[in-house]
């Protein structure tokens, strides 16, 4: 069977392809963060009230290099995330995941995050030598300076989302 010449079987082809195509849209880069949390309306994240810091860090045998952007647990503290004396009981077992544009996907803790617990330094970094990131990496990115292995150093983020991920019920000491 064809439609207008063309015989149904390419066509199908062709539909699976531009759907591809328009769905690998959103696996480019955004120019924002959407962050997300539970009971809140997702927002595109504004850092540019919070401090900016510097960490050096080098990935996949690379010499350490400058990298600027926000801390991790300041954008969290930001949008009104357990952290500090809030970090107890149920949230003790929330994370944050992190999204790049091609979908791909890490975790951390916010116990690790925390400065009373962990402290583990992550940074959403948007600039690098002092430059803005590249397309392939930015606008933003994740690193993480003392991970042994940099699979958490995410390029090209575009979600951060508080997930709550208890399954018990809290009782009060």
């Amino acid at each position: 069977m064809s439609i207008k010449g063309v015989p149904l079987v390419n066509r199908l082809q062709g539909f699976a392809m531009l759907a591809g195509l328009l769905l690998a849209g959103g696996a480019f880069a955004a120019d924002a963060v959407r962050y997300t949390a539970p009971g809140k309306a997702p927002i595109d994240l504004d850092t540019s009230s919070l401090s900016r810091t510097e960490v050096k860090a080098g990935a996949h045998g690379d010499a350490p290099s400058a990298w600027q952007g926000v801390n991790l647990i300041d954008v969290l503290r930001a949008q009104g995330a357990p952290v500090g004396k809030e970090l107890r009981g149920k949230a003790l077992s929330d994370f944050v995941r992190i999204t790049a544009a091609d979908g791909y996907q890490v975790i951390f803790s916010l116990g690790e995050l925390d400065p009373d617990f962990g402290g583990r330094k992550v940074v959403l970094v948007d600039r690098h030598e002092g430059k803005p990131l590249d397309a392939k990496d930015g606008p933003y990115r994740i690193v993480v300076p003392d991970d042994s292995r940099p699979a958490r150093w995410i390029h090209s983020v575009t979600a951060i989302e508080l997930v709550e991920a208890s399954t018990a019920e809290h009782r009060k000491p």
